[in-house]
């Protein structure tokens, strides 16, 4: 009939559909939708900035106004992107990590609402609304940094806030447009079975490292309240004061996280002159922020070399994240490379945590601030590598494999040698045409249907015939069979003809 279609073709259709929807927004809608997007995300982080300024100011007790807390947030909003500033001529570097990660959030929710409203379809949209993104983001910074006066108190590098800004962002984006889209499917064909194991053993890996990071922090902060209390008070004498200061800390915790992690990998941290490590630790200034001040500024003691034990536990975790996401059945070559990959993708992420927190503070005692990288990530693969692989290559021979040994007869069984010599797979087919396996005549089915009646012995149909091989000889067979069963129904026939003519 005219107009109908095959259910193939709607099925194919539908399936295209599930990777590639349609999307009928193009030309200037299209065009909207992308810079309603990427303004959105600039304005949106930037107003943010605004009211922590503002927050900031009113907590000093100074005052502010409108027009101050606007040019206040704008080297906020450039070091939200981890944009180098320079304060009064002296480099700043050591930037919060909090701020960026808000940053990142808002980012990730425009890039998604742009790709939905687009359709969805993650190679025709995804390109555009990064460049977007990006180049949003990268062309703000650049003319911030440009329209800061030579002689502020803070200033950034034009060519730096582009870069800085214009990688964050995508960066962001690009996660956005996993959240929403995923892979391609021609890319996720091209990944291992063991790739999506791996990924999720390293979400598992990095927020157990930052969990020993925190305790590490929380441990710091107890032993040595009375230096930080101290700190605090120095600084931040009256109510405003210590609301500010406050504010800041929060800012510049999860870098406090990421350092408390070094220090409980091993290679430590380093505070201009101080340096502290669970084996060792080297006193100097005492810094007078309440974050620094729980850094350790004498000999640890013997039971603090225990702590090395959280980020073995961590890659127990990893390993276990691994081996239950390919499943009881997978063979250890597998298991072995998600792990293997998964402390990889850990280590990569600790060591840019470790870049992003540490840098420069001005040139005085303080500075510089380093958390060291090139000795975290190596530190990351023996502590975490050890003991994911040792797990995932461990693997308890549970019902459900004893049960599937069972059932599937290896080639030693007689009943498998016997189904290969024959040429016949279990289902009942011949392997090498594809036919059915021929009934045999003598034999019942499944004891549901009769066996077929044999003729007369005497008959010379009835010699034992060899069993067909090919759907031919069993169609004459059956017709040979058919013929037999009819003779003694024609003779019994003209038996009665001839009873009648008598």
């Amino acid at each position: 009939m005219r107009g109908t279609r095959s259910t193939t073709d709607r099925s194919a259709d539908l399936t295209a559909g599930d990777h590639e929807p349609a999307s009928g927004i193009e030309g200037l809608d299209r065009l909207r939708i992308l810079l309603a997007a990427a303004m959105g995300t600039v304005l949106v982080s930037y107003a943010l900035t605004v009211v922590a300024a503002g927050l900031v100011g009113l907590a000093a007790g100074a005052g502010i106004s409108v027009d101050g807390a606007f040019a206040v947030a704008i080297p906020l909003w450039l070091a939200a992107h981890q944009v180098p500033l320079q304060l009064d001529g002296q480099p700043l570097s050591v930037l919060p990590l909090l701020p960026t990660l808000v940053l990142v959030a808002v980012v990730l929710v425009g890039s998604s609402w742009s790709l939905r409203r687009l359709g969805g379809r993650i190679r025709t949209d995804s390109g555009p609304v990064l460049a977007a993104q990006a180049g949003a983001h990268a062309a703000v910074a650049v003319l911030a940094g440009a329209l800061l006066p030579r002689d502020a108190a803070v200033v950034a590098t034009p060519w730096a806030a582009m870069v800085g800004a214009g990688v964050v962002a995508g960066m962001a984006a690009g996660l956005g447009l996993l959240r929403v889209g995923g892979l391609p499917t021609e890319w996720r064909e091209r990944v291992p079975g063991w790739g999506a194991a791996a990924v999720r053993g390293a979400a598992v890996g990095t927020v157990a490292l930052l969990g020993v990071g925190g305790l590490a922090l929380t441990a710091g902060l107890l032993l040595r309240a009375s230096a930080v209390e101290q700190a605090f008070a120095e600084i931040a004498p009256g109510f405003g004061a210590a609301l500010g200061v406050t504010l800041l800390a929060l800012a510049y915790l999860p870098n406090a996280v990421v350092a408390g992690l070094c220090w409980a990998l091993g290679p430590g941290l380093s505070v201009g002159t101080s340096a502290a490590s669970p084996f060792a630790a080297e006193p100097g200034p005492a810094p007078p922020f309440p974050l620094l001040a729980a850094m350790p500024v004498s000999r640890p003691a013997v039971w603090a070399i225990g702590v090395v034990l959280l980020p073995l536990a961590a890659g127990v975790l990893v390993g276990l994240s691994c081996r239950r996401r390919l499943g009881p059945h997978a063979d250890g070559a597998a298991r072995l490379r998600a792990a293997g990959a998964a402390t990889v993708l850990v280590a990569f992420a600790v060591g840019l945590l470790a870049l992003l927190s540490g840098g420069r503070l001005a040139t005085g005692p303080f500075d510089p601030v380093r958390l060291p990288a090139e000795l975290v990530v190596p530190a990351v693969l023996v502590w975490i590598g050890g003991p994911a692989m040792l797990v995932a290559a461990f693997q308890r021979s549970g019902p459900d494999r004893k049960a599937t040994a069972t059932l599937d007869p290896g080639p030693d069984d007689p009943d498998h040698d016997e189904d290969d010599e024959s040429g016949h797979d279990e289902s009942g087919h011949d392997e090498a045409t594809g036919a059915p396996d021929p009934v045999d005549p003598g034999e019942g089915g499944d004891g549901d249907e009769p066996a077929l009646t044999e003729p007369d012995s005497a008959d010379p149909a009835s010699d034992p015939e060899p069993a067909p091989r090919t759907v031919a000889e069993l169609v004459a067979l059956r017709a040979r069979q058919d013929a037999a069963a009819e003779r003694p129904a024609d003779r019994e026939n003209g038996s009665e003809s001839d009873a009648t003519t008598v």
